[in-house]
């Protein structure tokens, strides 16, 4: 349940680099993962390489999840009430009445070429720390790109969860996300603008759906 939590709140946490048409490339390290990663995003769907055999497409308009697993040709879809379930208890996390904030840790650390200053935020079990750019070229332009996500039903049902785009003073380069003890490092390696074919987004011919319970949301007792 962890993992799935985890992987909710680092999809978010992604969008605030995403704009239409876009292609990312990212290096995650940690939760059981280890390499490149690519995401593509087109409007209000987005499809993320994992890993060579592993794929997630989503939907910000229905709030449809679909993993594609391509060494058996299979797929399994979570439906917007799961999602929606999986955002109610991050939410749940959050002290009441207190909006999510980024707190300033007076840090700086260098990413790659720039100089970042490091934010923290805190959601109950969950920690996430940002190291953000101020002077990534047009950040404004690419922040200002998520008013298309902020109507669909992902980013609605996950509204107060993390801090709003305007909150950003910049470009998160690096984020960490600890939980129950594991961290997840995602690092920004780079951001185009591209074309992408909207087809990615289609579950390919051939493949099969499946039921996982492991992988559906359950609500923890």
């Amino acid at each position: 349940m962890r993992t799935a939590l985890a992987s909710l709140a680092a999809l978010l946490v992604f969008a605030v680099a995403a704009r239409a048409d876009l292609v990312i490339v990212q290096k995650v390290e940690g939760g059981g993962q280890a390499g490149e990663q690519k995401m593509r995003i087109k409007g209000k769907q987005a499809r993320a390489d994992l890993t060579a055999t592993l794929s997630m497409i989503s939907d910000g308009a229905t709030g449809e999840m679909i993993t594609l697993v391509h060494s058996g040709k299979t797929f399994l879809k979570v439906s917007a009430e799961e999602t929606k379930a999986m955002m109610q208890q991050l939410l749940a996390q959050r002290p009441a009445g207190e909006p999510v904030k980024l707190q300033p840790t007076e840090k700086k650390e260098k990413v790659g070429e720039y100089e970042c200053e490091i934010f923290t935020v805190a959601l109950g079990a969950m920690k996430i720390t940002y190291w953000i750019a101020k002077d990534f070229p047009n950040y404004p332009a690419v922040l200002a790109q998520l008013d298309q996500f902020q109507s669909g039903a992902i980013s609605a049902m996950g509204k107060g969860l993390l801090p709003e785009m305007k909150d950003f003073p910049g470009l998160p380069m690096k984020t960490e996300i600890e939980l129950g003890g594991k961290k997840t490092v995602t690092t920004l390696v780079s951001v185009k603008e591209e074309n992408v074919d909207p087809a990615i987004f289609k579950i390919p011919a051939g493949y099969q759906e499946v039921t996982s319970p492991a992988l559906k949301f359950q609500p923890e007792k």
